[in-house]
């Protein structure tokens, strides 16, 4: 999800039919002064033609003053409104970014498989009462659990080791191990890991067989998503902060790096990577013309403004609006 754009506040209040809205905003009203009283003047009968006709003028007048105050307050109100809820959309961005991808309310997509029949069963109804686990299927061969992983693509697979007196259930797993760091496997065993697992192969769990308590099955699928969610967030945050993209200086005119010396704010002549564009659009915003109200304390410390900077409003405008159409297409 890409952030919203400010820009988008003043598109949608030209959208917006103001005078409209102002005539729905006054239906709710249960009744209408300005009618009641023109009609009291209508009636009082001391009133001359002449005298009743500028009241009328200047009454029509003052109302029409009116609406266009409230025309104007709506849409100062309405802009308010709409730059709040980006906002908070926004910052929700951010701290799910912060996060990286993990949301443990997402269900864990799990693989059974097991040549014992009986034992994919007892796994498979002990784990259907958890609503964070969705299970994919069950497997009883090689065949089927190496289909199953190609076509469903689990996170975790749940798999003994021994078929037919063979460790095919290993060769699966070593099959995957140097073909696919995402697939975690959660191995259910009679074996000692020791024994059968090679140096330098891991697998995300092991459990003994026989099972003395099904909940360490469940207890070790939420540890091992954990993790996987961790590394994911890791291999974000390395690409975030490490992998070079683009250099924005080559994007700019000198017009447009003139501005950017004048606020005093400095850019490289190099790739740079989406952490280093992101802070170059926080130093930029902080000159942003936004309403008091609209700010948080915090915020209103740090905000800049671009009186004495040489750089007018207009030239700011088209600027943040390059480098945020830069940062919007990466």
């Amino acid at each position: 999800m890409k952030e919203i754009k400010f820009e988008l506040v003043n598109e949608i209040c030209e959208e917006q039919d103001f005078d409209e809205l102002l005539l729905e905003i006054l239906s709710y009203s249960k009744e209408n002064r300005i009618n009641k009283m023109l009609q009291n003047i209508n009636k009082n009968k001391k009133i001359d033609s002449k005298i009743k006709k500028q009241l009328y003028e200047e009454i029509f007048e003052y109302v029409n003053d009116i609406n266009e105050s409230c025309k104007t307050n709506i849409k100062e109100i309405f802009s308010i409104g709409v730059k709040k809820t980006i906002k908070k959309i926004n910052n929700i961005h951010r701290n799910e970014l912060l996060k990286g991808t993990s949301n443990m309310s997402e269900k864990i997509k799990v693989i059974i498989a097991d040549d014992n029949f009986h034992i994919c069963e007892f796994i498979k109804k002990f784990l259907e009462k958890y609503e964070d686990i969705e299970i994919l299927g069950v497997a009883n061969t090689d065949e089927d659990e190496i289909k199953m992983i190609e076509e469903l693509k689990p996170e975790i697979v749940i798999t003994d080791l021994m078929r037919n007196n063979k460790y095919t259930g290993l060769d699966i797993i070593k099959n995957y191990f140097k073909k696919n760091k995402k697939l975690a496997f959660l191995v259910i065993s009679a074996d000692y890991k020791g024994n059968v697992i090679n140096d330098g192969l891991e697998v995300a769990g092991y459990i003994n067989k026989p099972i003395n308590d099904y909940e360490e099955i469940y207890t070790e699928l939420k540890r091992i998503k954990k993790e996987l969610e961790n590394k994911k967030y890791l291999e974000w945050d390395e690409k975030y902060r490490n992998l070079e993209i683009l250099n924005i200086k080559k994007l700019l005119n000198l017009k447009e790096k003139k501005i950017l010396k004048k606020l005093g704010i400095t850019i490289k002549n190099k790739k740079h990577t989406e952490c280093e564009i992101e802070c170059l659009m926080l130093e930029l915003l902080l000159y942003y013309d936004e309403p008091e109200e609209y700010l948080s304390k915090e915020e209103k410390k740090y905000q800049k403004s671009l009186e004495g900077t040489g750089v007018s409003r207009e030239d700011y405008n088209k600027l943040l609006s390059k480098i945020t159409k830069i940062k919007g297409e990466l």
